[in-house]
Parts: C-alpha cells; sequence; structure tokens
C-alpha cells in the first residue's frame, strides 16, 4: 500500500499551477505526491477521479483511499504539510469551512478567467462553467 497522500490537480490551469509550487516547495518529507490529471497515468491510478471532476477542483487521495475535494483537499494538505499545518488548523475552526467551500468554488469555476491557463484552450475546457 502506498503510504504518500496523492494530490490531483488540473496542469492546465495556471492559479492551481501556482498553488501546487507552493505545495512543492513544502512538501519536504515527500509525503505528497503531486499528479497532473491530464497525465494519463494519473487517470490509470485514480481511475475514481475523472478529468472532468479534476477540472472542477482540487483532490486528495489519502493512502487508505479515502478522498477529499475542494476547500476540503486544501485542508487536508496544509494539514500535511508542517509549515503549513497551522493554516490547515485554522481551516478547521468552526464556521470556516462553510466560507471556504463556497469561496473555493467561485474561484475554482472561474479560475481560468481570473488566472488563464498555461496553454491554449483548443479542447474548450477553460469555458466558464
Amino acid at each position: 500500500m502506498n503510504e504518500r497522500y496523492a494530490l490531483l490537480y488540473d496542469g492546465a490551469c495556471r492559479i492551481c499551477a501556482s498553488q501546487i509550487e507552493t505545495v512543492a516547495a513544502h512538501n519536504h518529507a515527500g509525503l505528497i505526491e503531486i499528479l497532473d490529471m491530464n497525465d494519463p497515468q494519473a487517470q490509470v491510478r485514480f481511475p475514481q477521479v475523472t478529468p472532468e471532476m479534476a477540472q472542477r477542483e482540487l483532490h486528495l487521495v489519502a493512502p487508505d483511499g479515502q478522498f477529499y475535494q475542494g476547500a476540503d483537499a486544501v485542508r487536508e494538505t496544509l494539514l500535511r504539510l508542517p509549515d503549513l499545518r497551522g493554516l490547515g488548523l485554522l481551516m478547521g475552526l468552526p464556521g470556516v469551512m462553510l466560507f471556504a467551500r463556497p469561496i473555493y468554488g467561485l474561484i475554482a469555476a472561474n479560475r481560468y478567467l481570473l488566472g488563464g491557463r498555461v496553454e491554449a484552450c483548443d479542447d474548450g475546457s477553460c469555458k466558464s462553467r
């Protein structure tokens, strides 16, 4: 069994890629494997997370198979990075996730408009949802 968490993101999204760089910079112990869901290998390894799902929001798959989406995935990721654990703990305060989830959803739904794409939008996936 893989003891690492797998963080699945949309590598075509500039905002997503920027946030993943932050995670990578703080992933000193290598507890989190970072995977672009546009990579066919990631799709084979994690068929429960479709590319369409990954394009809507971030996913974190735990070693036991449980997975977290969106703001919950952000919180769980932060909790696993010692340097950023405090931010994850703040997100766990009563009521914080009630605000974090819709804010995350709004940003995720408009991420290509807000941050752009890494490459051209030939496949139509960067259209506002």
